[in-house]
């Protein structure tokens, strides 16, 4: 019996303005027609960290400015187990263009949640409004 391939993948949540930015697969890719975070494999000897800001230049033409990362989601495929590392990004001033993506969208909380994202993106998804949210709280208790 062989192994799966493990990749680790790092992926932002791109925020600007109360919204996030997700983007669907393009339909000639595996899992096309998904909605996802967008990003890529981890390079051999680069950070998380690093790879998420190449790969947003790489996929949609612009710079992210890394704000903060959130818990890994690790999910099992049929044919390989992916690590996901997200990291919240600042989407303001950005001009963003689908590059690889079949389509880009904006979305707040409730638009999100009618698309049809990937698995381990949901997951990450539903942790980032739940923190969204006791962020909010905490901001309103300060102010």
């Amino acid at each position: 019996m062989t192994a799966r391939p493990s990749l680790i993948v790092a992926c932002a949540i791109i925020e600007k303005h109360g919204v996030i930015l997700a983007a669907r697969r393009s339909r000639a890719r595996s899992q096309g027609g998904y909605w996802e975070f967008p990003g890529g494999k981890v390079s051999p000897g680069e950070s998380p960290e690093a790879a998420v800001v190449r790969e947003i230049k790489e996929e949609l033409g612009a710079f992210v400015q890394v704000k903060r990362g959130l818990a890994a989601v690790t999910f099992e495929y049929p044919d390989k187990t992916v690590t996901l590392v997200p990291f919240v990004c600042d989407g303001t001033g950005a001009a963003f263009a689908a590059q690889e993506h079949e389509a880009l969208r904006w979305v707040d909380e409730e638009s999100s949640r009618a698309l049809s994202w990937l698995p381990p993106d949901v997951e990450i998804l539903e942790a980032f409004w739940k923190e969204a949210k006791v962020d909010s709280r905490r901001s309103s208790l300060d102010g």
